[in-house]
């Protein structure tokens, strides 16, 4: 299943983007991330996630060190890419 996870800011992520960066390559690698994207306004991040089913999916997230530190949520729906439409 794949997920797109759109984060909204609710404070200055400044401090922890250099661990974020480091999560989010650990979860490219594990195969969970495929696209990262910045908002043009640095107010959040779309991701492109790949999991097995929604509680993965918000798991992944969740690990993120700007949601443990209560700086950015997501709001995670399930996608399909049009080659696989009925």
């Amino acid at each position: 299943m794949m997920f797109l996870a759109v984060s909204h800011n609710t404070g200055d992520p400044t401090p922890y983007l250099r661990a974020e960066a480091a999560r989010v390559a650990e979860l490219q690698q594990e195969g969970l991330v495929e696209l990262m994207l910045l908002k043009a306004d640095w107010s959040g991040a779309v991701l492109l996630l790949r999991a097995v089913d929604l509680p993965a999916a918000r798991k992944a997230v969740d690990s993120l060190p700007l949601v443990a530190q209560g700086i950015t949520s997501f709001e995670l729906t399930e996608v399909v890419s049009p080659g696989n439409l009925p």
